[in-house]
Parts: structure tokens; sequence; C-alpha cells
């Protein structure tokens, strides 16, 4: 009889290329996996409560959750170059929105945590759902906006402006990816993690080679159902750090302040 364990990642393609042979039967492996997708700060969330077994989450929010959980080296996203863009209607340099209004896809994002890296906190920000950001700027409820998923590639569409690429200033001063995404295993199933990272390796694998069959799943929660933008999307952050980031685990500690030990 297969164990139950709850897993939930996010809507965004990347995640549902990575995880559709599990969830769906594909691949091979012990587990019944009870499936939550949502958006990736309704997930921070509910990591921070501890409630999924596996859970995507904002590398942003690992310090809140690393007494709950542990990170799993396969199945995270790190990119070089493509990361959250800040974009706006009417403004052209991010010196010209102190004070004003950005709307922001969670304060727990890892997006969130770098553009105040950057930048500071001198501004006035909005947590809004990652899908509702461009909305808000088209219709002038917020001067500015952090975009992540696929509106990171598709705004230029929409007219607005790009006042800064956060994964391209990460690139200039670190040279290394950008950490966007973990994998986190909950500590209290921590023998079963070398598995499930075996498991992992071998869904993106199916998944590559075989993306006819997992590409519906994918289509059904994308927010943008643009082929090319797809297919951007999942090979700017399906990569060889998917499989495997222990290379730039060093990058991460030194960026959350968590132990080299918080990762298997």
């Amino acid at each position: 009889m297969k164990k139950d364990l709850i897993l939930a990642i996010s809507t965004c393609p990347n995640d549902t290329f990575i995880f559709s042979p599990m969830i769906l039967n594909f691949i091979e492996h012990p587990y019944n996996f009870k499936t939550l997708l949502d958006d990736v700060e309704v997930l921070n969330n509910l990591a921070i409560a501890g409630i999924p077994d596996i859970v995507k989450v904002s590398y942003g929010v690992l310090p809140k959750i690393i007494d709950k959980y542990t990170v799993l080296k396969s199945g995270g996203a790190l990119s070089f170059g493509y990361g959250p863009v800040v974009v706006s209607k009417n403004y052209y340099n991010i010196n010209e929105l102190y004070g004003k209004k950005i709307a922001v896809p969670g304060f727990n994002t890892t997006a969130f945590n770098i553009f105040k890296r950057f930048y500071g906190d001198n501004f006035d920000f909005i947590q809004l759902r990652f899908d509702k950001i461009i909305p808000a700027i088209l219709d002038d409820n917020v001067d500015a906006g952090l975009l992540i998923h696929e509106g990171r590639f598709v705004y230029k569409n929409y007219g607005l402006n790009l006042l800064s690429d956060l994964g391209e200033e990460w690139d200039k001063k670190y040279s290394a990816p950008i950490p966007l995404g973990a994998i986190v295993v909950r500590r209290e199933i921590l023998d079963m993690a070398n598995n499930i990272n075996n498991i992992i390796k071998n869904s993106i694998l199916y998944s590559k080679n075989n993306m006819q069959l997992v590409y519906p799943f994918i289509k059904k929660y994308a927010q943008e159902l643009d082929d090319e933008v797809l297919e951007k999307h999942i090979s700017a952050f399906v990569n060889e750090n998917s499989f495997d980031m222990s290379k730039y685990i060093d990058v991460i500690v030194d960026f959350l302040g968590v132990s080299e030990k918080d990762f298997v």
C-alpha cells in the first residue's frame, strides 16, 4: 500500500513540468501524492504552519520554516539571469519610486527579499497575488510592481517599462544563479528525503523526454497559454540545478543565514 504524502507546489510551468510525472503516476514511486497547487505565497504560509509533507517555497521564507523543514537538493529553482523584474507604467527609474506604491507577490517571497537587499524598504509595499500585479499597474492602483513567474516574460506586451531585472543584478553581484524557489520536506520524514530526491530527478527526466504527455497538465495551470512563453519559462527555471543544486548551497547559506546541514 502506498504511503500518503501531501505535496504542495505552485501553478507555475517549471513546477508542473517537474512534478507532473510524479503526480500523474507516469513514473513508479511508493507514494500517493495528495497534491495542492496554489500561489507560492500561499505555499509559504502553509509551510510556516507546517502542513504539507513536501512543499515548494520561496527561499526567502526559509529562515521562518527551517525548524520544521529540510531543503531537498532536487526540484528547486535557481536560474542564471532570469529573476523577478520591477516594472511600471509611468516611471522609468527605481529612484522615482521612493515612497510610492509597489505591488509585491508576497512578503515572504524571495523576490521581495532580494528587492529589499538591492533597494531598501523606503517604499509603500502592497501585497498582491502574482497574477494580479500587472492589472493593478495598468489600472493605476499601484505605481510599480515586482513580477515573478510568467509575468516577468510578458510585461512588454502590456507596454510596461523595465526598471530593474533582479536576476541580472544578482548575477552581476554574486556570479551565481539567483535562488528563487526550494523544495522542502518535513523533518519528521527526513528518512525519505534521498528517495524523494531521486523520484524528483526521474520525474524531470520523464518530462524532458515526454513533453507531449505532460504538456496538457502544465497548460491547465499556466497563467499565460502562449507556447513560446511556456517554453521560455521552463527552460529558464528547469536546469542542471533542478537536479542537484549542491554547488550553490554556500551562496544560499550566505544569503539567508541558514546552515549547510539544512540541505539534504
